[in-house]
C-alpha cells in the first residue's frame, strides 16, 4: 500500500470515527430523557440486552468459548454495569452537556487507575492532564463558586468515569485474548443481566415508562451501542491511535450540542471554559497514554 492509498484509507477512517462520536454524543438524549420515566435498571437492562443482540446478530450468535475468555467478559460486563448506572442515576440531576464532559475525564483516570491496579507507569503528562481536567471540572460544574455548589448529579456521573476507566483497562487487557465482537456481546449480556437482575429486585419488574419509550431504547441499543461498537472497530482498523481517541472523545462536544439543541441547555462562559480545560486534558492524556483504547460508552 503507497503513501496516498494510506492517506485515503486514514482520512475514511477518521470520517467513520467522527461519525461514531456523533452517534454516542446522541446517545445522551434518550438517556436524558428516559431518566425522568424509568429507573436506570430498567433503561440500561433493555438497552443493553437490545444492544447485545444486535452485536450477537454479526457474529451470528457466537460468544466467547471457553473459560478463560468468559472470567474476563464476565468482569468487563460487570465493572460496565457499575459505570453506565451511575452515569444514567446522575444524568437525572445534572445536564447532558456536563455528563458527556465529565464522562470524559475517564480518559485521563486511565494512567492513576492502571497505576493503582497494575503498578503501571504514570507518565508527567499525565499529572498535568489530571490538573487541567479538575480545574476543567470544578468551573464546568460550580461555575467559577464554591465546591459546595457542585451538583449531585456531576459528583455521580464523575464517580461513574473511575469506573468508565478501570473498564477500559480490562478491556485492553481482553484484547488479543478473545475475538473483540465476541467480547462485546458478552460483556453487553453480562451488564444487561445485572441490570435486569436489579430491575426485578428493587423495581419488582415495573414496565412503568418502559412501554412507552420503546423507540428510544430501540435507538440506543441498535444505533447507539450496536452501530457506535461497529463503526468504532472499522473506523479503528486504519486510523492513527491518537487521533483515533481524540476524535472519540469529541463524543462530549456532541452530547453539549445535543443538550443545547433538545433540552435548550446553555454553558455560562466559565463553564465553556471548564468543559474546554477538560477536552484539552484528554488531548494531553491521549499523546501521552500509547495504544489506548476508547471502547463505546
Amino acid at each position: 500500500m503507497n503513501s496516498a492509498e494510506k492517506s485515503a484509507l486514514q482520512k475514511k477512517s477518521n470520517l467513520i470515527l467522527l461519525l461514531t462520536a456523533i452517534i454516542w454524543g446522541s446517545g445522551f438524549i434518550p438517556q436524558k430523557i428516559c431518566a425522568n420515566s424509568m429507573t436506570a435498571f430498567a433503561f440500561n437492562g433493555f438497552r443493553y440486552l437490545i444492544g447485545s443482540l444486535s452485536v450477537l446478530i454479526i457474529t451470528h450468535f457466537r460468544l466467547p468459548e471457553n473459560r478463560r475468555a468468559w472470567r474476563i467478559t464476565f468482569l468487563s460486563g460487570t465493572i460496565l454495569f457499575l459505570a453506565a448506572d451511575l452515569q444514567q442515576f446522575g444524568i437525572r440531576y445534572t445536564t447532558v452537556g456536563n455528563t458527556g464532559f465529565i464522562t470524559t475525564i475517564y480518559v485521563v483516570l486511565v494512567p492513576f487507575m492502571g497505576w493503582l491496579l497494575f503498578r503501571q507507569k504514570i507518565t508527567r503528562s499525565a499529572f498535568w492532564a489530571a490538573a487541567i481536567a479538575l480545574i476543567g471540572m470544578y468551573l464546568l460544574s460550580t461555575s467559577g463558586k464554591a465546591l459546595s455548589t457542585i451538583s449531585a448529579g456531576d459528583g455521580i456521573v464523575f464517580i461513574g468515569s473511575v469506573f468508565w476507566a478501570i473498564h477500559i483497562l480490562v478491556v485492553g487487557k481482553a484484547m488479543g485474548r478473545v475475538d473483540a465482537m465476541r467480547f462485546s456481546a458478552g460483556q453487553f449480556l453480562v451488564c444487561a443481566f445485572w441490570n435486569l437482575l436489579c430491575w426485578l429486585i428493587f423495581d419488582r419488574g415495573n414496565l412503568s415508562g418502559v412501554r412507552e419509550s420503546i423507540p428510544l431504547l430501540l435507538y440506543t441499543g441498535i444505533v447507539v451501542i450496536g452501530g457506535g461498537f461497529t463503526l468504532q472497530a472499522v473506523g479503528q482498523k486504519h486510523a492513527d491511535e491518537s487521533q483515533a481517541a481524540i476524535i472519540l472523545g469529541l463524543e462530549a462536544v456532541f452530547a453539549s450540542f445535543f443538550g443545547i439543541l433538545f433540552f435548550r441547555e446553555s454553558f455560562s462562559f466559565i463553564q465553556a471554559a471548564g468543559a474546554a480545560l477538560i477536552f484539552i486534558s484528554v488531548v494531553i492524556s491521549v499523546k501521552g497514554t500509547p495504544n489506548l483504547e476508547l471502547p463505546p460508552i
